[in-house]
């Protein structure tokens, strides 16, 4: 799968998870930048060990507030740096962290479009200069797409010039509608939550030398 190159990791979660829950069922809650590949593996863990995944999605500010609030789980993911000390010590989860993945970030356009060139960091300042439009998440959000984006810009050294065409919505879902529609030209997302549907398409991950990454686990 494009979205994680390290996605047996999380399989191997949930089999450690099913032999530590005695139970049928796995209490599983997500931040949604991994939500394509778990929803896809939960599946298949489901239909050949029994045990059913109930996974619960949610943005990272709102899985941090359920653990803290004693919602109980069998495990949580969300990015490193949102595994705080009110997680790690949170009553309801009492285990070693694994270590899943790492995304960073890529560029969607709309289904059809030409693909811009990203393949080098001045490919991809001009690219993003040639658009009439870009889009990506609120960067004042802690551990989300958005922050990522800006930094990136920043590194870039185009922001500024940017701004007079760049939008900031922090539903990513009409985000990306937005593009899909042919409304925006470009947006900035975690590579993992780039669907390969919905009127999408993956132009590319944003150049190594500006790319910024987040790591995954699972507690």
């Amino acid at each position: 799968m494009r979205s994680f190159g390290r996605i047996a990791s999380i399989a191997v979660t949930l089999i450690s998870l099913a032999s530590m829950a005695g139970a049928a069922d796995i209490r599983l809650l997500s931040v949604g930048a991994v939500q394509h590949a778990v929803k896809e593996l939960a599946a298949e863990f489901g239909n050949e060990t029994g045990h059913k995944v109930i996974l619960t999605v949610a943005s990272p500010a709102v899985v941090t507030q359920k653990i803290k609030d004693g919602e109980v789980f069998d495990a949580v993911i969300v990015s490193e740096p949102a595994m705080d000390r009110s997680t790690r010590r949170a009553s309801s989860i009492r285990r070693a962290a694994w270590r899943l993945a790492k995304t960073g970030l890529g560029v969607a356009v709309r289904a059809g479009a030409p693909l811009p060139d990203l393949s080098t960091p001045e490919a991809f300042k001009q690219s993003l200069l040639a658009a009439k439009s870009v889009v990506h998440g609120d960067p004042t959000l802690p551990n989300q797409s958005g922050e990522k984006a800006e930094r990136i810009l920043v590194q870039a050294g185009i922001l500024d010039a940017l701004k007079p065409r760049l939008k900031i919505v922090p539903g990513q879902a009409a985000s990306q509608e937005l593009i899909a529609k042919g409304e925006v030209e470009m947006g900035l997302y975690n590579v993992s939550e780039i669907p390969e549907d919905k009127g999408l398409a993956f132009a590319g991950p944003v150049p190594t030398l500006l790319q910024v990454t987040t790591s995954y686990e699972a507690r």
